[in-house]
C-alpha cells in the first residue's frame, strides 16, 4: 500500500488540528488564569488558525494582512495577561478582543468558504463545519466582552473577569446552542441586538451545513454509481 505525502495528508487532514485546539481550548478555558498558562493557549490557537488559512489558494497579501493581524493580537494578549502598563489596561483590552474577534471572524469565514465550495464530503469537511461553529461562539465571545468593557451595565452580571473569559464563552454557546440558561441577561440594546444574531446565525449555520452536507454526498454517491 502506497504511503500518503506528508503535504497530501495534511491537506486531507487539515481541519484534524484545529479542532482539537478548539476543543481543549473550550474544556481547558475555567482553568486558564492570566499569565503563561493563558498566552500557550492563545498562542496555540493563533498559530493553528495560520497553519489552517495558510493551505488555502489565497492572493500573498491577504496572507500577509492574516499574518500581521496575528502577530498584533499575540503581542496585545501577551500585554494583557501579563498586566503591562496597567493605566491602559482597559484600551489594550479593547484593541486586543476587537483584532482577535476579526482574526477569528476571518478564520470562520475561509473555513465555511471552503466546505462550502468543496466537491466531496470526507470526514475532515465534517471536522471543518464543527471549527466554524466553535469559531462562532469563540467570535461571540468577544463581542459581548466588548460590549460588557464600554458598558458595564449591559449584561444582568459582568461577563469579563480579571484572568478569565469563561463568562462571555459561556454566555455565547448558551445563546449560539439557543439553550439560555437565563442566568446571564443581556439589558442594553446592543447586548440584545448580538444575542438575537447570534442565536439566528447558530441556527442558520446549523440547518445549511447540513443540508449542503448531505446534499454533497447524496451526489457523490450518485457519480460513483454511474
Amino acid at each position: 500500500m502506497p504511503c500518503m505525502s506528508p503535504l497530501l495528508q495534511h491537506k486531507t487532514q487539515k481541519y484534524r488540528q484545529l479542532l482539537i485546539v478548539l476543543a481543549v481550548t473550550f474544556v481547558v478555558s475555567p482553568f486558564l488564569k492570566a499569565g503563561i498558562g493563558n498566552i500557550l493557549s492563545i498562542s496555540l490557537l493563533l498559530y493553528t488558525l495560520i497553519v489552517v488559512v495558510n493551505s488555502f489558494a489565497l492572493p500573498r497579501r491577504w496572507l500577509v494582512i492574516y499574518g500581521a493581524i496575528a502577530i498584533i493580537a499575540f503581542c496585545l494578549a501577551v500585554s494583557s495577561s501579563l498586566g503591562w502598563i496597567s493605566y491602559l489596561n482597559q484600551p489594550f483590552s479593547l484593541i486586543a478582543q476587537t483584532i482577535f474577534a476579526l482574526y477569528l471572524a476571518g478564520a470562520a469565514y475561509w473555513i465555511g468558504r471552503d466546505i462550502f465550495t468543496t466537491p466531496e464530503v470526507t470526514i475532515d469537511v465534517v471536522r471543518g463545519g464543527i471549527s466554524v461553529y466553535l469559531l462562532l461562539g469563540f467570535v461571540w465571545a468577544l463581542l459581548y466582552g466588548i460590549v460588557n468593557t464600554l458598558d458595564a451595565n449591559a449584561f444582568s452580571q459582568p461577563l469579563v473577569r480579571t484572568g478569565s473569559y469563561l463568562r462571555p464563552l459561556h454566555f455565547s454557546f448558551t445563546t449560539l446552542t439557543t439553550l439560555g440558561y437565563g442566568d446571564i441577561v443581556p439589558l442594553s440594546e446592543v447586548a440584545q441586538v448580538l444575542t438575537n444574531l447570534e442565536a439566528i446565525v447558530g441556527q442558520m449555520y446549523s440547518s445549511v451545513l447540513i443540508a449542503i452536507l448531505i446534499g454533497s454526498y447524496l451526489a457523490q454517491r450518485s457519480s460513483q454509481r454511474r
